[in-house]
């Protein structure tokens, strides 16, 4: 009896063995299956995070820009399934805002500042085939990148403060140029009168001025400056002509500055920073474009008759002139002139000598920039400038 006993158990842990060995299995081959499914999926949405950044990085406002956006998503393509397959099945879709609604081919880019790029693979699976599900499963994924307004300007910022044209002298500007002109240029440094020039509008003190094109030309628009010693520099951390030097070439950090902020204006003439502005401007790969826009805009918000040929995307056609690198493109923050607050930040383009350092008798000259956009806009099909006040981010 003892004897029937042990054998009785004998074939029953032989059996349970059995059994466990089948679940164990089955257990391993699916977790296999999920493990390969897993790693399909986190490099398709790996791709799909990179892709749909570096097309969000194209979006500058215009049809080139959305066929430029697509290629980036499409052409650039990636390995995945373990890195033997090439990414295919990808569609690129665009919007105004980050949850849509979202367009494949729009009629113009304007305002179209988010990519989303879906893609899929196909996943052979070995195991849980046996359980019926198939012999291959659909991994799927998404994701969308824009462009995000930054409340804050920090390291990149050009140490001038431009005064907006909203409210003084238009009611509103409902393009949120400033009531800039595409194009047009505007004063970075103010020049007292009497030193090269008797003709000069009066600033908010009373003081004759002499700017730029945009500023003398926009009737009953009155500078912001204190008196004849703030002359459009602003204090980031430093006010001396050697920190300001350094900001102007993007070689030291500067404080942040927000939106409503109060601007803190620095005195002086400083000189070294026409040369350091020069130094910038050489340092582009692009010293030959004169200037961004082919001409101004026709009006406050409306859009240039055209671009230049300034871009800082690698050369493609021989015939245009070189590409830049993005050195002439600065960013600036906005004062509103009555009251010395920031209410925005814009993109401007260096002209081949902003300063007129020509002009005969070395008797300084305002220093001019021509608007390019809003900062929250790309200024150029393929890139941005340095210290621009948007973000290339994932939004999902």
């Amino acid at each position: 009896m003892v004897a029937r006993g042990q054998t009785g158990r004998r074939g029953f842990v032989l059996v349970a063995t059995a059994m466990a060995s089948v679940t164990i299995m089955g257990m391993l081959g699916l977790s296999l299956d999920l493990a390969r499914m897993t790693i399909a999926k986190n490099e398709l949405q790996s791709y799909a995070d990179a892709a749909s950044i570096a097309s969000a990085s194209r979006l500058n406002g215009t049809s080139a820009g959305i066929d430029s956006a697509t290629t980036e998503a499409t052409t650039n393509i990636n390995k995945w399934y373990f890195g033997i397959q090439a990414v295919s099945a990808v569609t690129v879709d665009f919007a105004t805002a980050s949850t849509g609604p979202w367009v494949t081919a729009p009629i113009s880019g304007d305002g179209y500042r988010f990519s989303r790029v879906q893609t899929q693979g196909v996943v052979p699976i070995y195991f849980t085939a046996l359980f019926g599900v198939g012999p291959t499963r659909t991994v799927n994924a998404a994701a969308v990148a824009g462009q995000q307004a930054l409340s804050e300007l920090g390291d990149g910022a050009f140490p001038f403060s431009p005064d907006a044209h909203v409210p003084n002298p238009l009611p509103d500007d409902p393009s949120g140029n400033f009531g800039y002109t595409k194009g047009e240029l505007y004063t970075l440094r103010w020049d007292p009168v009497g030193k090269g020039s008797k003709v000069g509008i009066k600033n908010s003190s009373g003081n004759k001025v002499v700017g730029c094109s945009g500023d003398m030309n926009t009737p009953g628009f009155i500078p912001g400056a204190d008196n004849n010693g703030q002359r459009g520099y602003i204090d980031l951390g430093g006010s001396g002509a050697s920190f300001i030097r350094d900001a102007i070439l993007g070689a030291i950090d500067v404080d942040p500055i927000e939106v409503g902020d109060m601007i803190d204006n620095a005195n002086g003439n400083k000189q070294s920073a026409v040369s350091a502005i020069m130094d910038r401007i050489a340092q582009d790969t692009n010293t030959v474009t004169p200037t961004y826009y082919t001409a101004p805009a026709a009006g406050v918000g409306l859009e240039p008759p055209g671009r230049t040929y300034y871009d800082i995307d690698p050369p493609g056609d021989p015939a245009v002139p070189p590409q830049g690198n993005g050195r002439r493109l600065v960013t600036a923050p906005i004062n509103n002139p009555t009251t010395d607050q920031v209410v925005g930040f814009a993109n401007f383009f260096l002209p081949l000598d902003p300063c007129n350092t020509a002009a005969p008798g070395g008797n300084p000259q305002p220093c001019c920039a021509e608007y390019v956009s809003a900062a929250t806009e790309l200024p150029g099909q393929g890139g941005s400038p340095g210290g621009a006040a948007f973000a290339i981010r994932l939004f999902q």
